[in-house]
């Protein structure tokens, strides 16, 4: 017992000449949803003798740590690192959001070994940084932006009118070509040239956009790796950053069976639209369309195109959505952009080899016709429809936004 107690006395007094190092993190401000971003952390040593440690930190579950560069996972356990004297040390590793919203990193863990070694002293860095993690834009375009660049990034100004002959705004006169609408020909002009001239067209600008998100249960259901919801976000920060371009305004109503987020149409800002999107949660909830379009009716006078993100399949949810699509359709121009599920339609169309199997795709084929069916009343009651896989969510939206301002429709 002696021979213990003598034995313990060395070790707390070796722990006790045992310094603690100081310890600082640097984090991005702002990171895409599924993109690797890297986290440093800067490790102090003011002694006049060299340090050996090891070093961990505290995590947010919606952040995955990759492992380095050998393979190995030393974070979890504490990364050893040696400091020499009066020196500094930068370590780091690489994270990828899971999850979008704003995500923490706690405190900062350092267990220093002692100067004999007997002994190892814990000691605890209070650090608070946030991750505010945005939908991945880029990911989503990756393998589509020559289709973006081509259509839906399309740069406001003057419109061919051979496009559509349809616009509000006049430009300019040009002479006639072949294929141009012959209802945008300009009789007077014409007869004093004696040719035949066209009126050119552009784009309407100031214009109010609503992005209407709902937050519901079928925009909980994840697809590749995100919720449905995610793609909807992306494509209405891209669409904010377009009608910037335009001079249009755009609003933003989050809700799912209540209000969530409510903001009138000002000038785009895609920055703060950005904020505002990286903290909109999903709940297991119906929607609740006929509050939230009676909602907007009241908050939004002037006439706007709103673009709804959803999904339809529940027949009666599908009946409220529509009937309430349909009202504000008196005073504004309805666009729903509904995100299909790829894997339900594979389930549809998949041969069934045994009795579950054929039950599973009659299921299926029973809420793909249902989802068919709802969208096609939406059209024949006048309401835009654009039915899109979910990683051409973005650029179908920018596609039929632009399409809206060419045409005047709005």
């Amino acid at each position: 017992m002696a021979a213990d107690g003598i034995i313990l006395l060395v070790a707390w007094l070796d722990g006790r000449r045992t310094p603690s190092p100081s310890a600082a993190r640097r984090i991005p401000r702002i990171a895409a949803l599924g993109e690797v971003t890297d986290v440093t952390i800067d490790v102090a040593n003011p002694t006049a003798r060299a340090l050996t440690l090891r070093l961990t930190d505290d995590l947010d579950p919606g952040l995955q740590r990759l492992p380095g560069p050998d393979g190995t996972e030393a974070w979890e356990t504490g990364v050893r690192l040696s400091l020499p004297a009066e020196s500094s040390v930068r370590c780091g590793y690489a994270v990828r959001p899971r999850t979008r919203g704003f995500l923490s990193l706690g405190a900062i863990h350092l267990r220093t070994r002692s100067p004999w070694g007997c002994a190892w002293r814990r000691s605890t860095v209070e650090a608070a940084d946030t991750l505010q993690v945005q939908p991945g834009i880029r990911r989503l375009l990756r393998d589509r932006s020559g289709h973006a660049l081509r259509w839906g990034l399309r740069t406001a100004g003057t419109r061919r009118s051979r496009q559509w002959g349809e616009g509000r705004e006049f430009e300019s006169l040009r002479d006639y070509a072949e294929g141009d609408d012959p209802r945008i020909i300009d009789w007077k002009a014409s007869a004093r040239r004696r040719r035949f001239v066209v009126r050119n067209y552009e784009a309407e600008r100031s214009q109010n956009i609503v992005l209407a998100i709902d937050a519901g249960r079928h925009m909980r259901e994840r697809l590749d790796d995100r919720e449905r919801v995610d793609f909807a976000l992306a494509a209405g920060m891209m669409l904010a950053t377009r009608a910037r371009n335009f001079g249009d305004r755009i609003g933003a109503m989050v809700f799912d069976d209540r209000i969530r987020h409510l903001s009138p149409p000002r000038r785009a800002d895609p920055a703060g639209l950005a904020r505002t999107f990286a903290d909109v949660e999903t709940r297991p909830v119906e929607p609740n369309y006929p509050l939230a379009f009676a909602t907007l009716a009241r908050t939004f006078r002037k006439r706007a195109l709103v673009i709804l993100f959803c999904d339809v399949i529940d027949e009666a949810v599908s009946r409220a959505l529509v009937t309430s699509l349909t009202r504000i359709g008196r005073a504004h121009l309805p666009l729903a952009v509904a995100i299909r599920n790829p894997a339900l339609e594979a389930a549809a169309t998949r041969p069934a080899s045994t009795r579950p199997d054929a039950f599973h795709r009659a299921a299926a084929e029973e809420l793909v016709q249902a989802r068919a069916t709802t969208l096609q009343v939406m059209r024949q009651s006048g309401i835009l429809v654009v039915d899109t896989p979910p990683g051409d969510a973005l650029v179908r939206t920018l596609d039929k936004y632009v399409e809206i301002k060419e045409r005047g429709l709005l």
